[in-house]
């Protein structure tokens, strides 16, 4: 089986299980021997910043020397950007041999998409042997596949309200699907939360002694954000005062719920300066200057709080704006915040199916002039080079962007 048959394959089942249950990932991981034995892994729940906080804790163990390897979600462009050894996706060859071998005794469980793509993650590091594992979940945490391992640490990061038809209608209920990865004897660190929200986590850690670092309780932080441009973050309670290369006021909430995780791992040197400089998180306020584009994924309706909320701190309104949402999200609050805020909005067709149509989108934005376009491609050629640009919304979206962007811009990362 080639690259192209493994991914085909795959991609012919449910992308999250129906039934949600951890029988059959635990069946299968059986069948292969548990090939989560023996790894070490950080384990990162939570509605939004799960990426950004995984990459910064990353770069701190990798300063450390560390080898870290890396399963997140979704993709951009390659499904094997989800598997990662150091900087490295897993090879396309590697993915198939992987999946080739598994398949034969896995075929008869009728695993999901994403079950099977954790079962070629542990596959693959229990042969490659990273020194730590960024495990991040798919989809909230009591049931999510990657809630079969025995973790070094548990992170949750902000709790928002996203994908309520699963996981629950609320705040709470959400809360305690994520707190459940949360292990017994294993340390768990929480990142500041909307008021009522922390005491589900310290509750859960409670029954089964866990112990728990909640990052509220080393407020306050003192961020100075210079535009499109690193900014400068102060954690006086820590002792450290450094750059942050991500872009928004957010993310020095993430670093700071990273950098007491790289803490409790028991890392030294914590006061370098530029731990968390160089840190890159492809689509989330991605900034390409040579072509004035700022690109986000603000798909649910917290992240699209933050995103407005950095547009409006660094004075961007009025800039033309592309945009797009799955009809499975609150397109209706997201356009809600979006419209007349910008001089115009560009609605492009998208090849996903599952992508809202963009007549029905120019019907909500009743302060913003809007146009339709056929495609990302379309959108971009009638925007570029009119100021800036800002494309925000489905990951779908950015990536179909990324893909054009890398090829104007000739680059593979």
């Amino acid at each position: 089986m080639d690259f192209q048959e493994a991914v085909e394959k795959i991609e012919e089942s449910q992308h999250f299980p129906r039934n949600a249950t951890l029988e059959r990932i635990k069946a299968s991981t059986e069948l292969l021997d548990h090939p989560e034995k023996n790894l070490k892994f950080i384990h990162i729940a939570g509605t939004n910043g799960k990426g950004s906080t995984g990459a910064l804790i990353k770069a701190g163990l990798e300063k450390a020397g560390y080898l870290v390897g890396s399963f997140t979600s979704p993709h951009l462009l390659e499904i094997t950007e989800r598997i990662r050894l150091g900087n490295e996706a897993i090879s396309k060859e590697s993915f198939a041999e992987i999946y080739s071998n598994i398949l034969s005794s896995i075929e008869s469980l009728s695993l999901s998409f994403f079950e099977q793509l954790t079962l070629i993650a542990l596959c693959y590091f229990a042969k490659t042997k990273p020194d730590y594992i960024i495990w991040e979940t798919g989809l909230g945490g009591r049931l999510d596949a990657t809630n079969i391992v025995k973790p070094e640490i548990s992170v949750i990061t902000p709790i928002g309200l996203d994908h309520m038809s699963l996981l629950g209608g609320d705040l709470v209920s959400i809360a305690k699907e994520k707190a459940a990865i949360i292990k017994p004897n294993t340390k768990a660190v929480i990142a500041p939360q909307k008021e009522g929200i922390t005491k589900i986590f310290t509750s859960h850690a409670i029954d089964v002694g866990a112990p728990i670092i909640i990052a509220e309780e080393f407020l306050p932080i003192y961020f100075t954000e210079t535009g499109i441009t690193p900014s400068q973050i102060n954690f006086p309670s820590l002792g450290f005062t450094g750059f942050l290369s991500l872009f928004g006021r957010h993310q020095a909430i993430n670093a700071l719920t990273a950098l007491l995780v790289l803490r409790e791992l028991g890392l030294g040197n914590l006061q370098d300066p530029y731990l968390f400089a160089k840190v890159n998180w492809p689509g989330r306020l991605q900034f390409f200057p040579e072509l004035n584009l700022l690109i986000d994924g603000a798909h649910n309706e917290p992240a699209m709080e933050t995103f407005v909320t950095f547009i409006r701190e660094q004075r961007l309104q009025n800039s033309e704006l592309i945009f797009a949402a799955m009809v499975d999200k609150d397109y209706f609050n997201l356009v809600k915040q979006l419209d007349g805020i910008f001089k115009k909005v560009y609605l492009p067709h998208m090849t996903n199916k599952r992508a809202i149509e963009p007549e029905k989108l120019a019907v909500l934005f009743n302060k913003t002039p809007s146009l339709i376009c056929n495609n990302v491609s379309e959108a971009l050629d009638l925007s570029l080079g009119k100021g800036l640009v800002i494309l925000v919304g489905s990951l779908y979206l950015v990536g179909e962007c990324l893909k054009i962007v890398n090829k104007k811009l000739d680059i593979k990362d």
